[in-house]
């Protein structure tokens, strides 16, 4: 059988490439490889420049036409012309899989349903990624396909193989670059482990991902030496825990690399964890020209800090940037993230957090609080009756969800946005 794998259109007010790779949709093609499929791959979101933007159209969606945002809801990614051309290409093919991202993201999974129907007529497509494991019900509802998997790719295997009738395994294992999937963007984007060890309040990383999963180091070598011989220079890792273990895990790897001669350069856009950024594991980052560097501490407050996770304290903070500082990093190169608008957090913690920030000579980035079904702060908010999964999903989304329901004074937030990114 031959599939068709497609990355969805973003929907949303504001989206950047941050060196964005269909990840998911890579390790499917693996497993469907070993079943003896073959494969295309149709990506809305490439060819774009990374770190850049993706090609903007507004667009009109219904459930945003009462809400008090002023700025233009959009559809990010190739043109639909272009799409249409793309997908007349890739034709024949048995099936389509489709994969998502954010929840909120779901029109562009609508679009991109529609105009596999105009096309393909009644084609078997499936449906998985984040935004059917988070909203099944939803998806169910909404969604115009014939299978919806929610959660990991290894729970929905034995479904995905009886709906499409595919049998044992035929072939040996192939990693995706070697499936003719790549299309030859001038950046990668890699894991070295799958999920989190961490419980956040906020964070679905579990939910979505299952338990912290290292990945084979030899694999994770062997790609980032294809990206190489391909002149790729620029890799994003999107780990959501790149540090831990960091002496038996990354640490290696980029022993690895040097010894082969293999000189990249490196980007964090998920946020690393302070409190394991060491004196030597912040000269080793610097050693393997890691270049964009971003760092998690969503708040000042300490009870938070504690209440949310325990992940990271203000002094793990503040060594990790001394570390990286005394070991030749540029302040400019180094950033941390703060969640805004999470239950109970007023504008006086995040101006807090943000003048702390900066009074450590790097710049604080500013994250709106999403909340997503499962986790404890859903719970928190389920209980107010301020969320349910009876609402859109399209309410969560990090531009709308803070103006609805943090109670916060607007123009004083926009202050305080204006003030983390001005220069420190």
């Amino acid at each position: 059988m031959r599939f068709l794998l497609v990355n969805p259109w973003i929907a949303d007010f504001a989206a950047y490439n941050f060196w964005i790779r269909p990840l998911g949709l890579y390790s499917l093609a693996q497993w469907l490889h070993v079943m003896g499929a073959d494969l295309c791959i149709l990506d809305c979101l490439s060819p774009f420049p990374a770190p850049g933007r993706f090609k903007r159209v507004p667009v009109y969606f219904d459930a945003l036409k009462d809400l008090p945002v002023k700025r233009h809801f959009a559809r990010y990614g190739i043109g639909v012309d272009e799409f249409r051309e793309r997908l007349k290409k890739t034709k024949p093919f048995d099936g389509v899989f489709i994969t998502s991202v954010m929840s909120y993201w779901y029109p562009g999974v609508k679009w991109v349903v529609e105009e596999i129907r105009r096309v393909a007529g009644r084609i078997p497509v499936v449906l998985g990624g984040i935004y059917p494991t988070l909203w099944r019900e939803h998806a169910l509802k909404h969604m115009d396909v014939d299978l919806v998997c929610s959660g990991t790719l290894e729970k929905n295997r034995t479904k995905i193989a009886d709906f499409f009738g595919l049998g044992y395994k035929v072939r040996q294992w192939k990693p995706w670059y070697q499936l003719s999937l790549w299309d030859g963007v001038d950046y990668g984007a890699i894991r070295t482990a799958i999920g989190c060890p961490f419980r956040c309040t906020y964070c679905a990383s579990r939910i979505v991902s299952g338990s912290f999963k290292q990945r084979d180091l030899d694999q994770v070598l062997e790609e980032l030496l294809f990206f190489y011989k391909k002149g790729v220079r620029q890799i994003a890792f999107y780990d959501d825990a790149l540090l831990v273990d960091f002496h038996n895990r990354l640490g290696p790897l980029l022993d690895r690399l040097e010894s082969k001669g293999v000189s990249l350069q490196f980007h964090t856009p998920n946020g690393l964890h302070a409190k394991f950024l060491s004196k030597n594991v912040a000269q080793r980052l610097l050693q393997s020209d890691f270049r964009t560097i971003r760092l998690s501490l969503e708040t000042v407050d300490s009870k938070r800090q504690a209440s949310t996770g325990g992940k990271v304290t203000s002094q793990d903070l503040e060594r990790a940037v001394k570390n990286l500082v005394m070991a030749g990093m540029k302040r400019s190169r180094i950033g941390v993230y703060l969640l805004v608008g999470l239950p109970d957090q007023d504008l006086d913690e995040v101006e807090e957090s943000i003048r702390y920030v900066r009074n450590l000579g790097v710049r604080p980035y500013l994250a709106e609080f999403s909340p997503i079904p499962g986790t404890m702060d859903w719970h928190k908010l389920e209980s107010r009756n301020i969320v349910s999964k009876d609402m859109d999903p399209i309410l969560t989304n990090n531009t709308i969800f803070y103006r609805l329901f943090s109670g916060y004074d607007m123009e004083r937030f926009r202050r305080l946005k204006r003030l983390a990114a001005s220069p420190v």
